[in-house]
């Protein structure tokens, strides 16, 4: 939950599904391919705890969650229960 990168593009299966993404890293250029890199789409699944997206990529169903009452945490929690 303390670092940052960038999707620059996906590779779809026959059925539509995410097999891996290409990603600009924060390191720089020296690391892997000139900054950028392939993660399978299964890291995500493990390691992921947020994204933004430009709404226009959402669904119907996702855009809806946005007119829910947000949960609030207490000021001590760093990002809710990814650090319990």
């Amino acid at each position: 939950m303390t670092h940052a990168m960038l999707i620059t593009g996906v590779d779809l299966d026959e059925t539509g599904k995410p097999g891996k993404w290409r990603v600009e890293n924060s390191w720089g250029t020296k690391i892997r391919d000139k900054g950028y890199m392939y993660m399978m789409d299964e890291w995500f699944d493990e390691y992921l705890f947020e994204i933004i997206v430009s709404k226009k990529y959402l669904s119907p169903d996702l855009l809806s969650v946005l007119s829910t009452e947000p949960v609030v945490l207490p000021p001590w929690d760093p990002m809710g229960t990814l650090a319990g």
